[in-house]
């Protein structure tokens, strides 16, 4: 379809044309009474006016499609001489390469076993790790850890509101310091720049 055919279609969805000839010929050409229906899709698209469900049947050009694609024939590639004997070497290895690794994997269990038992000695108590997080109360890891009885527990609590504290007088501090400067700022530019 020409291009002066696109602008004709265009122009009567869009209600700027009227002339029978044309619909007469949108109603008997197949091809611009789709572009119609596209047009008019698409405007509904443009001021969401689309309906809830959008009845296309894309199965008949879907399976021309198919039908229209040409068959594709390929002899089949017979392997040479030397690609079965690797092909044979390969298969009567592959067991013996699965019980190796197999083997190999019994025998660093068993090994690993064999170290973890040696290294643990029961009189030699694991140590405490102790940990301070950015905001909170330390405390330490480990599987046999006992809980802090409740005294240190309120002196860490003590800790924490003391350097909750400090950083409440630092920020203070801080806009004072900031407050200071704009009013330095603003004398120095009153000085350089007078009020006529």
């Amino acid at each position: 379809m020409s291009e002066s055919k696109f602008e004709t279609v265009s122009s009567l969805v869009d209600n700027y044309q009227t002339n029978d000839d044309v619909f007469d010929e949108l109603v008997k050409d197949n091809h611009m009474s789709e572009t119609w229906q596209r047009y008019h899709m698409i405007g509904d698209a443009m001021r969401d006016e689309l309906p809830s469900s959008l009845n296309i049947d894309l199965s008949a050009s879907i399976a021309n499609a198919i039908a229209e694609e040409p068959t594709v024939l390929a002899p089949i590639a017979k392997p040479s001489f030397t690609e079965s004997v690797k092909a044979k070497v390969v298969q009567f290895a592959k067991p013996f390469g699965q019980v190796a690794i197999a083997a190999s994997a019994a025998g660093l269990m068993v090994i690993g076993v064999q170290q973890n038992v040696a290294d643990t000695d029961p009189l030699v108590p694991n140590p405490v790790v102790q940990t301070v997080p950015f905001g909170g109360i330390a405390e330490p890891v480990s599987l046999n850890y006992q809980q802090n009885d409740r005294l240190s527990k309120q002196q860490a609590m003590v800790e924490q509101q003391r350097r909750f504290q400090a950083l409440l007088q630092d920020h203070k501090q801080q806009l004072k310091f900031t407050a200071l400067a704009e009013k330095e700022e603003n004398a120095e530019k009153e000085v350089t720049n007078p009020v006529k």
